[in-house]
């Protein structure tokens, strides 16, 4: 494992922002090329990277996905940081290739997949929607994330429900600017803003309620511009929607964008909305669900299944849209620091555990 130990430092210190891994590809490229895969496909949805090793019978066709972007969080002199341990996911698929290479599967055919943009929601859907996809598309698809607050190698497993769907969505109000000597001369969205930063508030309330969870957090607002001279024209709202059922976000989403429409509609302001950051809820299905523990056990890893579903939201579920998937957690440590936080840094002690898991996974499909 010295060499995935050492891959797994390169990532780290070559750390890329979602769309613009371009050391990390090449990193990964020059790794997997040294192992002569069946099929290399070293650009993918952009900067990702897809692997294939064929096995001597026919046979289900098996992608396991790694991501590779890191966060727009410093380090040191740098800029960002993989403070999510995407790091340490592409190095256990990286890991995983070096046995397959070795020790090609009895039948079918094992993709790896070195996904980029998962932060942004964007990577997904890009490989999926790239031409060379139709050469790897899956039969099944599995995926993990290392989880903090878990003893380590505890395998947490979820049927249906793993990770919410999210978006971001941005609600515009356009009117008339005029100057601060003279307001009533202009058309201000100033009090439509306050009325619809109170009545999101209220609903965000009620939506505790909510079964399965569905949640509204208001993370901006802006009014005009910075000046004390004029009264302003423009504002902003930005909600960040999030559910355990991908149908009520997309309603709760259209409810809030009619809402809007109407209220700039009566008071006369152009509207306009846009969604960034889409991630479908990823949905596990029962048979990979199964395979993932069938592979556990024989491991002897612990497995625990989760009682709720995590409430961030993970790229890997766009392919549930394709293929049966299972995006399972490996537990990093009890005491571990949380995903996302700035002295974050990958548990190496995990590593060994990913790459069997998925070996066995690999042999068993």
């Amino acid at each position: 494992m010295q060499n995935i130990l050492a891959l797994r430092q390169q990532l780290h210190e070559n750390a890329e922002l979602s769309g613009k891994e371009v050391k990390t590809n090449a990193i990964l490229n020059e790794f997997l090329e040294k192992l002569n895969p069946d099929v290399h496909i070293r650009n993918i949805g952009g900067n990702g990277i897809a692997v294939v090793f064929k096995g001597k019978e026919p046979g289900k066709r098996v992608l396991i996905r790694g991501d590779i972007d890191a966060l727009n969080i410093p380090e040191g002199d740098r800029h960002c940081s993989h403070r999510c341990g995407h790091d340490g996911h592409a190095s256990i698929i990286a890991g995983l290739a070096e046995k397959l290479s070795k020790n090609r599967p009895e039948r079918g055919e094992i993709v790896l997949l070195f996904q980029p943009a998962e932060e942004t929601g964007q990577g997904a859907k890009a490989v999926i929607a790239d031409p060379q996809f139709e050469k790897i598309k899956p039969d099944m698809a599995f995926a993990l994330h290392n989880i903090p607050g878990y003893a380590k190698n505890t395998i947490l497993l979820r049927k249906g429900c793993f990770a919410a769907g999210s978006l971001g969505l941005k609600l515009i109000f356009d009117g008339v600017t005029a100057h601060a000597s003279q307001p009533e001369t202009g058309h201000s969205p100033q009090h439509v803003l306050s009325a619809l930063v109170d009545i999101f508030g209220k609903k965000a309330a009620m939506l505790q309620e909510e079964k399965p969870l569905t949640m509204m957090t208001m993370t901006h607002a802006v009014l005009g511009e910075e000046t004390f001279g004029v009264a302003p024209a423009h504002a902003e709202i930005w909600l960040t929607l999030r559910s355990f059922d991908n149908e009520k976000l997309q309603h709760l989403t259209a409810d809030v964008v009619q809402l809007c429409a109407m209220v700039a509609e009566k008071q006369d302001f152009e509207f306009g909305s846009s969604i960034h950051e889409a991630f479908s809820a990823t949905m596990n299905s029962d048979e990979a669900v199964q395979a993932v523990e069938n592979a556990a056990k024989s491991l002897n890893l612990e497995c625990q299944y989760l009682e709720e579903p995590f409430r961030w939201s993970e790229d890997f579920g766009r392919f549930a849209d394709v293929c049966p998937i299972c995006l399972f957690g490996l537990g990093c440590g009890e005491d571990h620091l949380p995903l996302h936080n700035p002295e974050y840094v990958f548990e190496d002690e995990i590593l060994k555990t990913g790459v069997d898991i998925f070996t066995v996974i690999s042999s068993e499909m």
